[in-house]
């Protein structure tokens, strides 16, 4: 009986030893973890913070290298901010509503100068399926004298939808709402209206160029092109988030 006893009493001490041993080593592991930011410059503060900030990011899915990229750069904001006399919690929020903006960050607001290009070319293609396909319907509805309408060729559609792509996020961000813009709402009329008759103008001439240069396809070719460029400008617009868009 008295050895069951003392074997019973060896486990439980091995025991003991071992969950000691495992205590031992997650408090090595936290002070190593905490030591990194010590001596960085950061207040005894806000080293807490990014201690438990960063030990509350560790147990999220999020991939070691945007963790790594998170923390640094809230290091960097932090001693920047500090300079002012500000700290994590005033810039932050709590640990856990930081974390969770970290791997949930909010929507970027649309900015149409910013994203100008992708609103340029979401345009672009939105103008080619207008063109494409208004040439190519058109094409099989007669006149009053049964002759086919008339169709610009493929060159001055490319042109003119370029250049609609390129001017219609300008005019768009001269309207923003709750910006401050250079100009009075009188110039930037008189701006749209001018871009509006360089537009017509490149749009005349392109449909004028020999047809050598610029060849009209077939009315199914440019339906077909008009559903692609439509399907294509869909998609762009659901990818992206076009601020700077006609539609």
């Amino acid at each position: 009986m008295s050895s069951n006893d003392d074997t019973q009493r060896n486990a439980n001490s091995k025991a003991r030893e071992k969950n000691a041993q495992v205590h031992q080593d997650r408090d090595r592991a936290a002070k190593i973890v905490h030591s990194q930011f010590d001596n960085i410059g950061l207040t005894k503060r806000n080293a807490e913070y990014m201690f438990k900030f960063n030990q509350a990011l560790s147990t999220t899915k999020l991939s070691a290298d945007k963790k790594n990229e998170a923390v640094q750069t809230m290091v960097q904001e932090l001693l920047e901010g500090q300079k002012s006399g500000k700290t994590a919690r005033n810039m932050w929020g709590t640990v856990e509503q930081k974390v969770e903006t970290t791997v949930h960050p909010p929507a970027r607001p649309a900015d149409p100068r910013r994203d100008y290009w992708k609103n340029a070319g979401y345009n672009a293609v939105l103008f080619l399926t207008i063109f494409f396909l208004m040439y190519g319907v058109l094409w099989f509805l007669p006149t009053k004298g049964g002759q086919h309408s008339p169709m610009m060729g493929i060159t001055g559609i490319l042109i003119s939808a370029a250049v609609a792509g390129l001017g219609i996020p300008i005019v768009t961000s001269m309207f923003m709402p709750g910006v401050k813009h250079k100009f009075s709402i009188w110039i930037r009329i008189v701006l749209v209206i001018l871009f509006l008759i360089v537009w017509m103008g490149i749009f005349t001439l392109s449909s004028i160029l020999p047809p050598v240069l610029n060849p009209v396809l077939n009315p199914i070719v440019y339906i077909v092109l008009g559903v692609l460029s439509g399907v294509t400008s869909f998609y762009i617009k659901r990818r992206f988030n076009i601020t700077g868009g006609v539609f």
